[in-house]
């Protein structure tokens, strides 16, 4: 169960290694605005661009509701935020692969706004799991980033002819923090997992 435990929690590192692509995509693009248009644009372009960034939206979701899911086992807590929270971010994710940007239920009516309280809620759930004042730390400001773009779009501060760009830009410590976050939970689970043969002696 422990190894099943830390395959759901290491395959996370799906959600920054295909972000790759998502971010990088629209490079490829013959007269795509790399800098003004979003990522989520890709989806309207040729078909070869538009169903592997829809299939990669897909896999990231996925990732992400497996990862919350692992989470869940190996959770202090009888009922988890971070949980919930990861799990309906990837929910917004997969509805994003599977709905462009001409439809509400691209990303579930802007569902993915719970990507604020899931740093947060991992640095909280996980204190005493992880150990780590740093990890902390990058929790928070990864939060507090999020609560800072969403004023920023919200208030209409962010230019139109560098949207795309800033959201690429965001959307890097974004994904990067799960890929944190599944390395030193693994590393946990990891390293339990070997103690058991020691303290049973």
């Amino acid at each position: 169960m422990t190894h099943i435990n830390s395959l759901l929690i290491r395959q996370a590192h799906l959600i920054w290694i295909v972000s790759v692509i998502n971010i990088g995509l629209g490079v490829f693009i013959p007269g795509f605005d790399f800098f003004a248009k979003s990522i989520s644009h890709v989806a309207l372009e040729a078909p070869v661009f538009a169903y592997t960034h829809r299939v990669a939206d897909i896999v990231i979701g996925v990732s992400m509701c497996v990862f919350a899911l692992g989470s869940q086992v190996i959770s202090p807590n009888r009922f988890s935020v971070s949980m919930l929270s990861t799990f309906l971010l990837g929910i917004s994710m997969i509805s994003a692969g599977i709905w462009t940007l001409e439809s509400p239920l691209h990303l579930l009516y802007n569902l993915s706004i719970f990507m604020i309280i899931v740093p947060m809620a991992f640095a909280l759930e996980f204190k005493n799991t992880i150990k780590s004042a740093a990890f902390e730390n990058f929790s928070v400001a990864v939060t507090l980033l999020h609560v800072f773009m969403f004023w920023m779009i919200y208030a209409g501060f962010i230019p139109a002819e560098f949207n795309g760009l800033i959201q690429r830009i965001w959307a890097i410590p974004t994904m990067g923090w799960f890929g944190i976050t599944a390395y030193m939970l693994g590393t946990q689970l990891l390293s339990a997992n070997n103690a058991k043969p020691a303290t049973s002696k």
